[in-house]
């Protein structure tokens, strides 16, 4: 399986490479953002294209590596607090497996229930 996922994110990067090769001229291009609100007026330097594609994708890769990294936090306290509980469970069942067995045994009815009586344990 690691094979395909190699085979697979080499066709990926020669496709990017391939379509950057060919489309130099487009991406060379200067562009710049522009941000226009009611009270904010913002407009970046102008960049060659392809500065602002690898930007955009650095910064989109960041932000989801951090809420990867919160979700995976937030998971491994769930599986701690889980862990506790099971250990605390555990402790609970063993104790109650070594408890002795006292008292007297049930001792069985050989009386037939009446029609309105119920078997209460």
């Amino acid at each position: 399986m690691s094979y395909l996922k190699a085979i697979v994110l080499s066709a990926v990067v020669a496709l990017a490479i391939i379509f950057m090769v060919q489309n130099m001229e487009a991406l060379g291009h200067p562009l710049s953002i522009r941000l226009d609100l009611m009270f904010i007026k913002f407009e970046s330097a102008a960049y060659a294209t392809y500065l602002v594609i690898l930007l955009s994708f650095f910064v989109g890769l960041l932000a989801a590596s951090l809420l990867g990294l919160a979700e995976r936090f937030r998971l491994r306290k769930t599986i701690r607090v889980q862990h506790k509980e099971i250990e605390s469970l555990n402790k609970e069942l063993s104790s109650l497996r070594n408890l002795p067995i006292t008292g007297s045994p049930l001792a069985a009815k050989t009386e037939p229930l009446a029609a309105g009586e119920e078997n209460q344990i």
